[in-house]
């Protein structure tokens, strides 16, 4: 895996795909997740579950996550322009992109050349990223955040400290992790974690995502408590930035 994953980027095997971002209230595409995927001539398609953590050990992730945000907020600009002015994307930063200096000099490069306002974009973080406390975490969060950027907390639920991160960090979402979704039409006590996570997160004046949404049922759920958005494969799975444009554009015709 180390071996194909060098020289990986350069070759042209990696491509962004897209998970629709719904808004509950009215079941309108709101924005969506850039998702990096990885086809290797000799490995085929690598999961990311697979190469991901490579990519960290290594440091490859730097650039790969350069990559992936100059795409996405490509196509975001495009699709502002043919569906709504209110989309967003939303781009995952991992704990190792978070070590480099120049972090905050290539976010702002890339929004600056996509030619859209930093409130479009929406930098997913876990607690992975604020468990080492240092200083540059800090730092980096302040940059980002006076950019004009939302930080969401993901994977919300799954880690020890959430907390005391949402009183330290300038968060504006909080994205609930999908293991607590599978179960919410059955199980008492996720039905009650999740109630009590998105009074709590309202509170504070966060938004709230459900990740991992796969039936009506969970969505009817999610809708009487006051959830704010949803991803997932009841809506649709991760699809190309053509096949996101072919789906804007049947929400603007239809």
């Amino acid at each position: 895996l180390e071996e194909q994953l060098h020289g990986a980027l350069s070759r042209g095997e990696f491509n962004v795909l897209y998970q629709p971002k719904i808004d509950i209230s009215n079941n309108k595409i709101v924005g969506a997740e850039a998702l990096l995927r990885w086809k290797n001539s000799v490995l085929g398609n690598v999961a990311p579950s697979e190469f991901i953590p490579i990519a960290e050990q290594t440091g490859l992730i730097v650039p790969l996550g350069v990559y992936v945000l100059t795409e996405a907020l490509k196509n975001t600009r495009h699709w502002k322009n043919m569906y709504s002015n209110e989309f967003n994307i939303a781009v995952n930063i991992s704990p190792r992109q978070f070590r480099d200096p120049g972090l905050a000099n290539s976010i702002n490069t890339a929004i600056e050349q996509s030619c859209i306002p930093g409130k479009c974009l929406e930098l997913e973080i876990t607690e992975g990223v604020l468990m080492s406390g240092h200083s540059y975490i800090d730092k980096s969060l302040k940059t980002i955040n006076d950019m004009g950027i939302t930080i969401a907390m993901d994977d919300f639920g799954t880690g020890y400290s959430s907390l005391s991160y949402l009183r330290k960090y300038p968060f504006g979402v909080i994205k609930i992790d999908r293991s607590f979704i599978s179960d919410i039409t059955s199980d008492q006590k996720d039905r009650e974690l999740i109630n009590a996570t998105i009074v709590m997160a309202h509170a504070l004046h966060l938004k709230v995502v459900a990740e991992g949404v796969e039936t009506r049922e969970q969505l009817a759920y999610l809708k009487d408590l006051g959830c704010d958005y949803a991803q997932g494969y009841y809506f649709n799975k991760p699809i190309s930035a053509e096949a996101l444009s072919s789906l804007l554009k049947d929400f603007v015709t239809c």
